[in-house]
């Protein structure tokens, strides 16, 4: 700060000393401001990035256990149809045999 404030002053004519000073104190306050919004806020996409990363893993492992449950589900339902339309036609046959012995 001290060194820009000699550098303008070598520069510049200056008519007052306590406006250059609040003029350097300004400009290098707001720069710091600047500084660590920009640092701010590559911590936040950074921290972003991570939860959508964690996000996007979480919904794969969702979609893994749900093709699991899936698969088994299809399992159980080919074999009740496997089951039922075994009984239809043990049903069937013995109606038929029934019939046709009476």
């Amino acid at each position: 700060m001290e060194i820009l404030e000699q550098e303008l002053e070598e520069a510049v004519e200056v008519k007052n000393k306590r406006s250059l000073h609040r003029y350097i104190t300004l400009l290098t306050e707001n720069l710091v401001r600047q500084d660590r919004n920009e640092r701010e806020h590559s911590e936040f996409r950074e921290a972003i990035i991570r939860i959508d990363t964690r996000i996007e893993e979480g919904f794969k492992r969702m979609d893994q256990r749900f093709e699991s449950m899936q698969s088994s589900m299809d399992m159980r339902f080919d074999m009740m149809f496997k089951f039922m339309t075994t009984g239809f036609v043990i049903l069937a046959t013995m109606m038929s045999v029934y019939q046709f012995l009476a």
